[in-house]
């Protein structure tokens, strides 16, 4: 299904979440929905916001993370304005580690750790940057299936089969949200998709290794909150570099190949 990268591996993101939060529902008796139609429902829905910010948590081994030179949990916010301004906070036990913001003319990245920073020129739209930052230098902000115009479009280009699973339900702010539970199959990892009947929005993205039964955990991803209409500055899109920051290169994956071991 997705490549690795897309599922965040490559700039592995976010923080662990209860289990308990978390509850499959048995078969009722009623129709089987189509799961393709609820992840064009999914898809609608973000792509018809002007704006929206979303929050999450997530885990991924701890093998992965050592070998990323990251922390197998953190947390993630993500703020969205179409068609091309993104800022993506990365942070651990509440200190932000890395920042990624994209204004429409440039792209940059802070290590908040190091008090790095990072740029990369790229004219066009949020789509269009991804795909750059992709091709050239190797790396996608986290959950970017989930930022794209056509989300549906970006998911269903990754996977062999998708499938209904059942319902399942989410604790979330002290209400019980009724869910929909979708696979989504592929050759390097299979993957579940937790969609609210009510209003389409993820709120759980749990990968594992193809082949696995489950057990091979790659990234579980806990969606804690949707803002469709929040209120968003044009300052959230640009990078102030703090006192003591020092630019340092982008590294292109050709330069990185090219670098001896």
């Amino acid at each position: 299904m997705f490549k690795l990268p897309l599922l965040a591996i490559a700039t592995a993101l976010l923080v662990s979440s209860c289990a308990t939060r978390y509850a499959t529902l048995p078969a009722d008796s009623g129709p089987t929905p189509d799961p393709d139609v609820l992840l064009k429902a999914m898809s609608t829905r973000l792509a018809s916001a002007k704006q929206y910010r979303f929050t999450a948590a997530n885990t991924i081994p701890k093998e992965v993370a050592e070998a990323q030179h990251q922390q197998p949990k953190n947390d993630v916010a993500v703020v969205v304005a179409r068609p091309d301004k993104l800022d993506v906070k990365i942070s651990h036990q509440g200190a932000v580690a890395r920042e990624m913001i994209y204004d429409g003319n440039t792209f940059t990245v802070v290590d908040g750790i190091n008090n790095f920073y990072s740029k990369a020129a790229h004219q066009g739209t949020l789509d269009t940057a991804v795909a750059q930052m992709t091709k050239i230098y190797g790396f996608q902000p986290p959950l970017a299936e989930f930022l794209l115009s056509d989300p549906y479009r970006d998911i269903k280009h990754r996977v062999a089969a998708i499938t209904y699973l059942g319902k399942g339900e989410v604790r979330e702010g002290g209400k019980t949200v009724l869910c929909h539970r979708i696979g989504l199959a592929g050759r390097l990892a299979d993957a579940e998709l937790w969609l609210g009947t009510a209003d389409n929005l993820p709120r759980r993205l749990k990968a594992t290794r193809s082949n696995s039964a489950g057990r091979d955990l790659l990234v579980d991803v806990d969606f804690l909150s949707w803002d469709l209409n929040p209120q968003v500055s044009g300052s959230a899109f640009r990078h102030q570099a703090p006192a003591g920051a020092v630019e340092i290169p982008m590294i292109t994956v050709a330069e990185a190949s090219a670098a001896p071991n």
